[in-house]
């Protein structure tokens, strides 16, 4: 009978909870909706094309000694705004080049990338000898000589950067390579002969027409633009006496930028073509259109500099996707790896 009692008690103490439960249901406010996620679009795993055969020394470039380097280098700095030579360790210097080179408060793992970038493009400096023929120094802080330098704009970014990435530079099957960079490759690297024909001599090839998405995030005006030189001048960058409406792009490199342009028996290379009319006239040899009205050219093109390696915009766009510097150098500088020269 107690056991009786005790299940017709359990019963109805059950049954207040659910009404109680279901009041409460009732009564309380509904819960808010979930935010909707805004879709992340997927990494895009860019085509890094592996080389043809697997990477062997390059004919005519010497192996780098890495034993030069067992400690970290005091390098002398020709200050081209000063006019005087300053001497710091190499990744104070490589810190003051990241903050100017790129945006300082950019994903620190583009920043890296960058900064293995400079590092090599450095020691490439160092051990050619090029700024110690014109200012007795290592290196320069004039973009035109070597690269740009801004120590007071070095924030925590940078430090984490230089510091993640300290004493490490690109080798290609044993050999420095020679890390040049540039703002927005147009969504397609340049080779070295559409950028540096001349510049650089020897084979490069870890410089591959490689894609990416460099224009998710890249200021409009170097997206796309249009420009107008009169005829006579486009000419004189020729090196052509006659009508300059004779004047035809020739030949175009594997990513489709300007390898040659000229007329009769004038042709130049792009690149020296880009320099005689102004670097900051015509923003790249990726030239999408080229008209003549009988005065002026009109030219219309994609991205912004010389297009060869490393591709900032590219390397920021990736980074924002969740890829580190490794994969961005491996993308950019095809068969090259990382080594680590000191601690």
């Amino acid at each position: 009978m107690l056991k009786n009692k005790n299940s017709t008690v359990a019963v109805i103490a059950l049954i207040v909870v659910v009404l109680i439960m279901g009041a409460y249901a009732l009564l309380r406010p509904p819960a808010p909706k979930p935010t909707p996620e805004v879709p992340v679009p997927p990494v895009e795993q860019a085509p890094s094309p592996a080389p043809a055969k697997p990477v062997e020394p390059i004919p005519g470039v010497p192996q780098f000694d890495t034993s030069k380097y067992k400690t970290e280098p005091v390098v002398k700095v020709w200050r081209a705004d000063r006019g005087t030579i300053e001497s710091m360790p190499l990744e104070k210097y490589i810190e003051g080049v990241i903050a100017q080179e790129m945006q300082p408060e950019w994903p620190i793992e583009a920043l890296a990338a960058q900064a293995v970038a400079s590092r090599t493009l450095t020691i490439n400096a160092i051990e050619a000898g090029t700024i110690r023929r014109l200012h007795n120094a290592d290196v320069s802080t004039s973009k035109e000589e070597l690269q740009a330098f801004a120590p007071e704009k070095v924030n925590d970014n940078v430090r984490e950067a230089v510091r993640r990435t300290r004493g490490q530079i690109l080798l290609y099957a044993g050999s420095l390579v020679n890390s040049i960079y540039s703002s927005c490759n147009g969504q397609i690297a340049a080779t070295k002969d559409e950028s540096f024909p001349r510049e650089i001599p020897q084979p490069a090839p870890y410089f591959q027409p490689v894609t990416d998405n460099c224009f998710e995030y890249a200021p409009e005006n170097i997206k796309t633009w249009t420009v107008k030189i009169p005829g006579s001048q486009v000419a004189q960058a020729v090196g052509y006496s006659g009508n300059p409406g004779d004047i035809k792009i020739l030949e175009k490199g594997p990513s489709g930028r300007i390898l040659f342009i000229g007329a009769g028996n004038k042709k130049v290379y792009g690149a020296e073509f880009r320099k005689a009319v102004g670097f900051d006239r015509l923003k790249s040899t990726l030239i999408t259109d080229m008209t003549y009205d009988g005065k002026d050219f009109t030219f219309k093109g994609l991205g912004w500099g010389n297009g060869v390696g490393l591709c900032q915009w590219g390397a920021y766009t990736y980074a924002k996707q969740g890829q580190n510097a490794q994969y961005i150098l491996n993308h950019y500088y095809v068969g090259a790896e990382i080594k680590q020269l000191y601690q």
